[in-house]
């Protein structure tokens, strides 16, 4: 099957809107697979690009890191997939021989190229992609839910269950719900935790019991610190995961957690922050990096989704013509969780 053009959501200058056009559609080699992609994740990182603060990212190019869709072509040596089949894409791409890699964290990898940043993404009709990044999906997913496996539930995985260690009684605060954070709060719920919601949106509050959260609090109305040592009886938090990414965030985590707790950093706005060095040192705080996730990281959940243990969560769709529609509403923080540009 082969297809001469396709609609792309292409970043042509920084600061700019994307702007939809017809590209070329590519032949898969064979060691990749073409995919029609049925829809592609939005996430506040393509902001981020949009801006010209991921230096790695070239101009022109398609962005988007998370997608679903359907196989409609294979290269020759590819077979762990067929033409048909239903899949999602994990992000990295990996040389599977550097010192990371072998050591068991390819996230890591010193020759890491990523689908979506370094590498045409998602936001486009068809992509070609490696088959080692394809992953086949059941039926009782959903192409949306799908799109945002890879990054909004896969990373998310990867910093609850493999950087925290999160286990059964832990008590966990997720600073900042929205499209990680819920899926944060169920993967935590699902190994065990206590978990405290925390937003300053009463609807955010809402979504967040309603997929488990024993409690949650609006920081505009409560002192967070005040509110957790209330819930814990003075005990406070084994693990602080902050998805605000700003300069005082990582502080309002460590004043959270307990002694030998931890603090995860998953979301970014700043480039720095600012901690108590003696409160760390003393109670032996940790302030730990999460990025992205192992590919056997990405089978996992995808089972736990099949079971349904983990439940995507899409607040909205779009088409590809409104995709610079969808940003402004992202940007704006009108968006209550993930959105998926539909094709």
């Amino acid at each position: 099957m082969y297809i001469m053009e396709a609609k792309a959501a292409i970043l042509k200058e920084f600061g700019k809107d994307l702007v939809v056009e017809s590209v070329p559609v590519l032949e898969p080699s064979q060691d990749e697979v073409l995919i029609c992609v049925r829809a592609s994740g939005l996430c506040g990182t393509d902001i981020h690009i949009q801006e010209g603060k991921i230096s790695t990212v070239s101009l022109p190019y398609v962005p988007g890191h998370e997608m679903a869709g359907e196989v409609i072509q294979v290269g020759k040596n590819v077979e762990n997939v067929k033409v048909g089949d239903c899949v999602c894409v994990h992000i990295d791409i990996v040389c599977k021989t550097c010192k990371f890699c072998t050591m068991g964290r390819p996230n890591l990898c010193a020759n890491l190229v990523r689908i979506g940043f370094e590498r045409n993404g998602s936001h486009q009709e068809y992509a070609v992609v490696p088959a080692d990044n394809v992953f086949k999906i059941g039926k009782s997913i959903s192409f949306e839910e799908a799109a945002i496996i890879p990054d909004a539930i896969a990373c998310t995985y990867h910093a609850i269950r493999t950087q925290a260690k999160v286990r059964a009684g832990d008590k966990v605060c997720i600073l900042g719900v929205g499209g990680l954070g819920f899926h944060e709060i169920q993967i935590a719920k699902f190994l065990g935790a206590e978990v405290y919601a925390t937003s300053r949106r009463n609807e955010k509050i809402k979504i967040s019991r309603d997929f488990g959260a024993d409690y949650g609090i609006n920081t505009l109305k409560y002192d967070l610190v005040r509110e957790i040592k209330r819930i814990t009886g003075g005990d406070m938090c084994d693990v602080v995961v902050d998805n605000i990414g700003i300069e005082s965030s990582i502080q309002l985590g460590l004043d959270t957690c307990r002694p030998g707790g931890k603090v995860l950093i998953v979301g970014y706005t700043d480039v720095v922050f600012q901690a108590d060095y003696q409160d760390m040192m003393k109670n032996e705080k940790e302030i730990i990096g999460v990025r992205g996730s192992t590919a056997q990281e990405m089978a996992e959940v995808i089972e736990l989704i099949e079971n349904r243990s983990i439940i995507p969560y899409v607040y909205k769709t779009y088409s590809l013509m409104e995709i610079n529609k969808a940003i402004k509403h992202l940007k704006e923080g009108r968006s209550l969780g993930r959105s998926v540009i539909v094709m």
